[in-house]
Formats: C-alpha cells, sequence, structure tokens
C-alpha cells in the first residue's frame, strides 16, 4: 500500500497535541529505561568506590543517552516496516503497519531526534572534554547500524556495547572528569537483562523474521536454546551482583537484588511456555523492560544507601 506524502508537522483535524502524541508514541518511551539507567547505574556505582560524581551531568547525560535512544527506536522501526519485517500480523511497535504515521514522517523524525542528540552530544563534549566525542561517535554508529546488526544475528552484541560497556565508559568521564574504568564492575549487573529485551522480542518474531528472511540469533539457536539464553540474560544480573559483594565492588545492601527473583522467575516461567504455545511471550519484551527498570532502581537505591550509611 502507499503513502500520500505528508509533511513532518502535518496536522490532522483533531489538533496539534494529538499528532504531537503520535510522534511521542513513535519513540517507544516504554523503552527508554533501558537505556537511561545504565547510566545511573554508573554513576551511582562510582559514587559509592569514592568517585566524584557530579549529578547535575548525571542528569544531562540521562536526557542525552534517551536522546539517542529515541532516534535508535525511530529509525529501527522505519527500517524494519521497509525491510518487511514489522507486518499487519506482528507484534510490537504499530506506528507504521496501523498507519499512525506514514514511512517519511517516521524517517524525518529519527534523523531530526539524531541531529539533536548529537547536538546535544557536542555540547556535552563543550562542557566535559573532546574525549567524551570518541564514545558518542562509537555511540552513534552501534545506534545507526543496529538494524543491520539485528538483521545478522548480532542485535544482541550490539545491545551490550551500545547499552553497556559504551554507556559506562562515556558516563564515567562525562561524570567525573576522568575516564574510570571501575565502571565496567557495574555492565554485567544490568546489561544482560537490558539483552533479554530484545531476545523476548526476536525470539517471538521467529516466524515473521524468517518470512523476512534476516536472521536472528533465536532463530540460529531455536526454542529450547533461546529459553536457556534468557534463563541466563535474567538471572545473571543477580549472581554478578553478589559476587561483587564479596569483591567490595558493592555494598552489602546490594544483596537486596535477590528481591528481584520474584519477578524474574515468573518471566523466565513464561518463556518456558514458549515451547508449547507461540503466542506465550507476546508481551514478554515489556515485563522484561519493566523487570530492568526495577531491578536497576533497587541497584541505584541500594548503591546509594550504601555508600552514605
Amino acid at each position: 500500500m502507499r503513502f500520500a506524502k505528508q509533511k513532518l508537522f502535518f496536522i490532522p483535524p483533531n489538533g496539534q497535541n494529538n499528532m504531537m502524541k503520535k510522534y511521542f508514541i513513535a519513540t517507544r518511551p516504554w523503552s527508554f529505561p533501558v537505556s537511561s539507567m545504565s547510566v545511573l547505574v554508573t554513576a551511582s556505582g562510582l559514587f559509592f568506590l569514592g568517585y566524584p560524581v557530579n549529578w547535575y551531568l548525571t542528569l544531562w547525560a540521562v536526557i542525552g543517552i534517551i536522546l539517542f535512544h529515541a532516534a535508535s527506536n525511530v529509525l529501527s522501526d522505519y527500517y524494519d516496516f521497509r525491510k518487511g519485517v514489522d507486518q499487519a500480523d506482528t507484534f510490537g511497535s504499530r506506528t507504521l503497519t496501523d498507519h499512525i504515521l506514514t514511512p517519511q514522517q517516521v524517517f524525518r523524525l529519527g534523523w531530526i531526534l539524531t541531529a539533536v542528540a548529537c547536538l546535544n552530544g557536542l555540547a556535552m563534549a563543550y562542557v566535559s572534554g573532546a574525549q567524551l566525542l570518541i564514545y558518542g561517535a562509537i555511540g552513534l554508529v552501534l545506534s545507526l547500524i543496529y538494524p543491520w546488526l539485528k538483521y545478522h544475528a548480532l542485535g544482541d552484541l550490539d545491545i551490550f556495547l551500545e547499552y553497556g560497556i559504551i554507556p559506562a565508559l562515556g558516563t564515567s568521564f562525562f561524570v567525573t572528569g576522568t575516564l574510570q574504568v571501575d565502571a565496567l564492575w557495574f555492565v554485567l549487573a544490568y546489561v544482560t537483562i537490558t539483552m533479554g529485551v530484545l531476545h523476548a522480542n526476536n525470539t517471538r518474531d521467529i516466524q515473521p523474521d524468517r518470512r523476512a528472511k534476516i536472521a536472528t540469533l533465536p532463530m540460529l539457536i531455536g526454542k529450547k536454546g533461546s529459553i536457556i539464553l534468557y534463563g541466563i540474560m535474567v538471572y545473571l544480573p543477580v549472581v554478578w551482583i553478589s559476587l561483587c559483594c564479596v569483591w567490595g565492588k558493592m555494598p552489602w545492601w546490594c544483596m537486596l537484588s535477590w528481591l528481584t527473583i520474584a519477578m524474574i522467575t515468573p518471566l523466565f516461567l513464561q518463556m518456558r511456555r514458549f515451547l508449547t504455545d507461540d503466542q506465550a511471550i507476546n508481551d514478554l519484551d515489556e515485563k522484561t523492560a519493566k523487570l530492568q527498570l526495577i531491578h536497576c532502581l533497587l541497584l541505584v537505591i541500594t548503591l546509594i544507601v550504601g555508600t552514605v550509611i
């Protein structure tokens, strides 16, 4: 079906506010904790280890990574639609498949958000130092090539780097003034749950993705392998946090992360049902994103509490 050409800021009869709401929903705001929590966990962890953290710059870093994340979401949806990955009978974002916005509008929105994110990144580098441009440039490239990597079973690696390693190093430099390798201790405390969001999505979409002739990790390892990998992804952070407490890299307060087992286990059991029911995990990606948010908030709180008490 062809779409009529429309300007990005076309205002429908029901008003500008409704149109802006459509643009906002197109960014998939429910997923923003996936990126923003990486900044907050890193800053809180460095604060516990005794580094001088500037919390105003931390807030700025959160805004910066959300801008890049929003741009990546929009452009990813555009290319998924063009590639035939997202169709009327698939789950996930409905912005294009339900004709809420036209492909032209989504494409332009994605590049406008990318431009705003880049300008914000330049301002951050002006404040902190040119070295930040290195992390920003790597993050930008990872964001732009994400669709291609996803189509070649490398989306999980992209998420590990884009929402794990790069934010940890970039945040450490921006909020403390110097690169702190100790920031990497906190990556495994959350990033595999972040990867679990994508993995749940790709596992659910094995059949539509096969139809679109792309390759994702769940397609390569099959249902049983995908279920096992999901379990590793969601349980690993709790184990890693426990080890970090033993090694003195996190306060013992962080052992409260075991409370999230009450959320993790039902999600893993839901994933197991995928063996016999292809519809069992239709909403597992959003539930995993909620798990990541709660897990990271608890981690941030316990890191800060362990510092001040």
